[in-house]
């Protein structure tokens, strides 16, 4: 009896984790990929400083209006284009980039060629990739992982969250998920959760950890709509300085209950 107990149990537990596979899969299974590296010099010279761009970014390829909708706003949030397909508007953004590089960048690089302290500062890097997942209610989380240096003291690091319905397409703003009213109580719970997660007892202590030291915590935009839980993501310099790095918030959805909308 035990035996066949435990080979039930199996069974279920295989079963679980082929499910939430298939979901993913299918998921990404409608999406395909537009990929581009280039590599272009600022000048004709051996050792010319360059700007490096690495794209890798997902489309949803299907004719249809959702596929429309989700590809116009993930052109317009990443590249600030809009009807166009995802090959026509990574190309236009390059080019545009290297362009703005070489038009802004050569004026300079004239006066300090010679300056080999100097190289790194014309040394350009953009490399942004996509991922995609399913969400709440097969809700698509479309997360965009960005990273440039435009020779600063570092480089700099960016994450995009679009969370999009799966029938309509449309994006899913906070006002479609959370009850009138809902900002006060969530950013209580966001507080709370940042002082557990840096073990703050008050906002003393996360001042000195660097949190919040110039703004209030709000409720950010910028959330990934999971299947258990809602993710809050903070980029450097958002909430926290930049040596402190991103921040992300988790609050579950049973803590979040009071404030949901009745799906």
């Amino acid at each position: 009896m035990k035996d066949v107990k435990k080979i039930i149990y199996t069974a279920l537990a295989v079963c679980l984790v082929l499910c939430g596979c298939k979901n993913k899969d299918d998921v990404n299974s409608l999406f395909k990929e537009v990929a581009v590296n280039r590599n272009m010099a600022l000048t004709d010279a051996p050792h010319s400083p360059a700007c490096t761009i690495d794209i890798q970014v997902k489309y949803l390829d299907e004719k249809s209006i959702r596929a429309e909708r989700i590809n116009n706003t993930i052109e317009q949030r990443i590249f600030n284009l809009q009807q166009l397909s995802m090959q026509q508007a990574v190309d236009a953004f390059v080019k545009q980039y290297t362009d703005s590089y070489r038009e802004n960048m050569m004026p300079l690089y004239r006066d300090d060629q010679h300056d080999t302290e100097r190289q790194g500062w014309y040394e350009y890097q953009y490399k942004l990739g996509t991922t995609v997942t399913p969400g709440l209610n097969d809700a698509i989380v479309y997360r965009v992982e960005l990273m440039t240096y435009e020779g600063g003291a570092h480089p700099n690091h960016q994450t995009m969250v679009m969370n999009f319905d799966a029938d309509s397409g449309q994006l899913l703003k906070l006002n479609d998920i959370f009850v009138t009213g809902y900002e006060q109580p969530l950013c209580d719970m966001l507080l709370s959760e940042l002082m557990r997660k840096t073990n703050s007892k008050n906002m003393d202590e996360l001042h000195d950890k660097g949190y919040l030291m110039t703004m209030d915590l709000y409720v950010t935009d910028n959330y990934i709509l999971g299947t258990k839980e809602v993710t809050f993501h903070y980029n450097p310099y958002e909430i926290a300085p930049y040596a402190t790095g991103d921040t992300e918030l988790t609050i579950s959805y049973g803590q979040l209950k009071a404030i949901m909308k009745k799906q």
